[in-house]
């Protein structure tokens, strides 16, 4: 089994997946014979990894992280399983969870540090856990230690092409792209049949930013993928697909994602990213049938539900997206309070455009409530302040509203790409103007310009302030850009 570090749609690693054939000779004694067999595979934690990677794949996020529980029940000191619960943890909001099983595997990584100061690996594991805590000036440290012990086994031996990976990874997680990318130059000359290879040089070489070399070394990575290896073929065209979407190529990317799925027409997580592509590429009728068949293939996809409503609303079919919401809500986890809060603020706007003001204000009311109480449960996360603000907004209680977006630009971190800042910007923007305190609405449209200028509704929300300020051509350029960005109210 070859674990590879790819990007995903959803951003973590994937593994390959393997299928075995049996050949019977006495079909009463082979029965018997692959029933013991199944039952000692499902014992081990590699069945069960594989199993957490395969559930993931297909979109059912939290299945694959009881897959991860019982591999850890055989295992439970295996820092492998824990940093991939944790990123799985991550992926469906349980922060606090995702934080104690990083805390978890971190100790176990001491230990082996102790034992062996020298062991590159660990230290690598080290330094990721620490940055997905937070705790950069650690996470650093812990990098150039991982460093330090790849360079001194090259130096032991050159042609040492785990080490030359290994040495490639750090530079890039240190932000060291041009060193990065010679290590990888490196091993593709150690390895240069080894498709893992040419497949993390690529992803590398996107980070970096050069599309084409990085669509190349995809393509010679998918040239080394054995044919009958159809699971990976479809893997590698879906990940050639996101970095060419990533880069705005979406015909492109829509070639090549089609490619995938011939490949592998099950996948759930796929249809869904081929969806995704063709709204970008403004064809909605197609990528609502492929929102349809990423559901069929998981039913129980909440973000499939979720899009694929979102999609109806911005397609005028309204009561079709109230049917999708509730989808939505029935199947998520009364435990995902955030999830469950932004699934009912969006179905009010969508009950809202519908006439049906009553209904709107109690999914406004419950999501309101789902935001306090997510607020709660994780005090330190801005955007749950910043989203509350929104709740009371579409609520009418504009004071409170503004008190809200004046708090989340008191304790945000400012860190780029400032999405936090930006949307509370325009919120505060949004209910100044409800307030009729355009003056002050237009300048703090102004700050959400200054640090997002690609927001269409905070160019709206300028040029209706500027309108009702008096400044007509100002308020029509305003306006004009907005459209221009693709602005629908």
């Amino acid at each position: 089994m070859n674990e590879k570090g790819r990007s995903t749609a959803i951003n973590i690693e994937l593994l390959k997946f393997g299928t075995g054939a049996a050949r019977f000779a006495l079909a009463f004694a082979a029965l018997a014979v692959l029933c013991i067999s199944a039952m000692a595979q499902e014992e081990t934690t590699d069945y069960w990894m594989n199993k957490a990677q395969e559930l993931y794949h297909n979109g059912s996020i939290e299945e694959a992280i009881s897959a991860y529980d019982e591999a850890l029940n055989i295992d439970p000191e295996n820092e492998t399983i824990l940093i991939r619960k944790a990123l799985d943890l991550l992926v469906v909001g349980k922060v606090n969870e995702s934080i104690e099983t990083c805390e978890r595997a971190l100790a176990l990584l001491d230990e082996d540090l102790d034992a062996n100061p020298a062991d590159a690996e660990a230290w690598q594991n080290k330094a990721q856990i620490l940055r997905r805590l937070n705790r950069q000036e650690e996470a650093t440290q812990a990098y150039e230690a991982s460093l330090a012990a790849f360079d001194q086994r090259i130096d032991e031996d050159p042609e040492d092409a785990d080490a030359w990976m290994g040495k490639a990874n750090i530079l890039l997680s240190l932000g060291r792209w041009d060193e990065a990318h010679e290590a990888y130059n490196e091993v593709t000359r150690l390895k240069p049949l080894d498709y893992n290879v040419w497949w993390r040089k690529a992803e590398v070489i996107s980070a970096i930013g050069d599309i084409n070399e990085s669509v190349e070394a995809y393509d010679k990575a998918i040239e080394l993928i054995p044919a009958s290896d159809t699971a990976e073929l479809a893997l590698g065209y879906a990940a050639k697909s996101e970095d060419l979407a990533a880069a705005g190529r979406m015909e492109d990317a829509l070639e090549a994602i089609n490619r995938s799925l011939e490949l592998n027409p099950k996948s759930s997580v796929w249809w869904h990213f081929k969806a995704f592509v063709l709204t970008e590429l403004d064809r909605d009728d197609e990528a609502l049938a492929a929102f349809d068949e990423a559901i069929e293939q998981n039913p129980d996809d909440v973000g499939s539900w979720q899009w694929k409503a979102s999609l109806l609303v911005e397609m005028k079919r309204y009561d079709e997206s109230l049917e999708a919401y509730d989808e939505a809500i029935e199947l998520t986890s009364k435990d995902e309070t955030e999830e469950l809060a932004q699934t009912w603020l969006s179905k009010g706007s969508a009950l809202n455009k519908t006439g049906k003001r009553d209904e709107a204000i109690d999914a406004f009311q419950r999501a309101l409530e789902l935001y306090e109480k997510a607020i709660l449960e994780d005090p330190g996360d801005v955007s749950l302040l910043q989203m509350r603000g929104r709740a009371l907004y579409e609520l009418g209680r504009y004071d409170e509203s503004l008190e809200a977006y004046d708090q989340t630009l008191a304790v945000s971190s400012g860190i780029e790409p400032h999405t936090v800042d930006t949307t509370a910007w325009i919120g505060r923007g949004d209910a100044l103007r409800a307030l009729g305190r355009d003056r002050e609405a237009l300048d703090a449209y102004n700050m959400a310009i200054e640090l997002g200028p690609h927001w269409s509704n905070a160019w709206y929300g300028k040029g209706e302030a500027q309108r009702a300020l008096g400044q007509v051509y100002n308020a029509s350029m305003s306006l004009y850009v907005a459209q221009q960005l693709g602005y629908e109210g």
